[in-house]
């Protein structure tokens, strides 16, 4: 698993402290020792937002719906980004709570992690 994979993760915990089902995406391919740093997506509409791209005055970045994987119009969101070791992910996966669904295009996920990088609620750490 490395920089733009598309992962579907059953029962995860939130950082509000909820549990769900989400798809995620990674953001890096970590060296040794570093985690894995992902965001979530949803296909509800975000701030009444309705074109593709950047948004990252609002922490979000709009995939049109038949682009890459998805399905339907997805709002990758990256107000909260979501840092997971990678034993932790591997082992997610071996007992099928992560299941590997598919990969963004590289210049999607490029473009992903430039928003994210012009958004002021997003550390210099991630």
């Amino acid at each position: 698993m490395d920089k733009g994979t598309i992962l579907f993760h059953r029962n995860m915990q939130f950082k509000n402290g909820q549990y769900g089902d989400k798809l995620l995406i990674i953001l890096n391919t970590p060296q040794e020792n570093e985690p894995y740093l992902c965001c979530k997506t949803t296909s509800q509409q975000k701030f009444e937002i309705t074109k593709d791209g950047c948004y990252s005055d609002k922490n979000i970045f709009v995939v049109e719906k038949g682009y890459d994987w998805f399905n339907k119009t997805t709002y990758v969101q990256f107000h909260e980004l979501y840092e997971i070791e990678q034993e932790g992910l591997l082992q997610a996966h071996f007992r099928g709570n992560i299941e590997n669904k598919s990969k963004l295009r590289e210049n999607t996920v490029n473009a992903i992690v430039d928003c994210i990088k012009k958004s002021e609620d997003v550390s210099r750490y991630h």
